[in-house]
């Protein structure tokens, strides 16, 4: 994320970035990039609010801002990384329309992400550029109009390549037939999908006889879902164990901690969750 890279506007800091690509490249792994752009909780860099206040034009200088962010970090990793993120979260939490709050969106309007999309494939053409969307698993109208935005960039000739769900499921449970047909739909427009920051916490099933029974159900619904569609190119789980996850510190899941949801235990035991998992990829139907 910007604020994690660049502690002033032309000032950045690879190192821990460079570890963890090169990590994961010595070992044959993929990358995604996350995220370029995302207003939301640690999105932003500290300076920018004092940066835009200070400028003459600030639109002007947020596009210049964003122009050399993309530059310099997707031009660092041109050919290494498999896919961006470059657009996270553009859209209100509940509603179908853009976040108020949204400084690309006040100073730019819909067109931030034109310019964003653009920039990211000017840097490196290789890359899959997708945007990510968080609570559109269970508010319809707010995925019908993530796609009518995605359909109008694509109309414009922007390069998008792909809609990332993010996946966290701290309220309802996955509907397998509800996440599919979102994939379907994506897929009917040319895009590949991803399920992109999947956790599903346990105490989502403390009412039933067996949570871990019941979360690893759900984690294979998720696997089903995508698994049942070409397009669906990836899933990214939310964390490694249940000791470090974000729910437990975040404000409205941390009343809930341990909310316990990824596919290893606080000692890396892997959990019911991580054998359906497993048996969802080789195929393996459930009891």
């Amino acid at each position: 994320k910007w604020h994690s890279l660049a502690a002033t506007a032309d000032s950045y800091d690879f190192s821990a970035a460079d570890q963890l690509v090169d990590l994961a490249i010595a070992n044959g792994q993929r990358v995604r990039g996350h995220t370029l752009f995302w207003y939301r909780l640690n999105g932003l860099p500290a300076w920018l609010d004092e940066e835009l206040a200070s400028a003459s034009d600030p639109a002007a200088r947020l596009r210049d801002l964003m122009a050399m962010h993309t530059a310099t970090v997707v031009g660092r990793y041109a050919g290494r990384l498999a896919q961006w993120d470059v657009i996270n979260e553009p859209l209100s939490l509940v509603g179908v329309g853009f976040d108020t709050e949204n400084i690309f969106y006040q100073l730019l309007g819909e067109e931030y992400l034109d310019f964003a999309l653009l920039q990211a494939h000017a840097a490196d053409p290789s890359a899959e550029l997708f945007i990510n969307e968080t609570f559109i698993e269970f508010q319809p109208a707010k995925f019908d109009a993530l796609i009518a935005l995605a359909q109008r960039l694509l109309d414009r000739g922007v390069p998008l390549h792909g809609i990332g769900i993010q996946g966290h499921f701290g309220f309802f449970a996955p509907d397998e037939t509800n996440l599919r047909d979102q994939l379907q739909r994506i897929a009917a427009m040319g895009l590949k999908s991803e399920i992109t920051e999947l956790d599903i916490p346990l105490p989502l099933f403390s009412a039933t006889p067996d949570p871990l029974a019941a979360q690893a159900q759900a984690y294979a619904d998720v696997f089903n879902a995508c698994l049942a569609v070409t397009s669906c190119s990836g899933i990214t789980v939310w964390g490694i164990d249940d000791s470090r996850t974000w729910l437990d510190s975040f404000v409205i899941s941390a009343p809930n901690a341990p909310n316990r949801p990824l596919l290893f235990d606080e000692m890396l035991q892997p959990k019911p969750a991580y054998d359906s998992v497993v048996e969802a990829l080789l195929g393996i139907p459930s009891e």
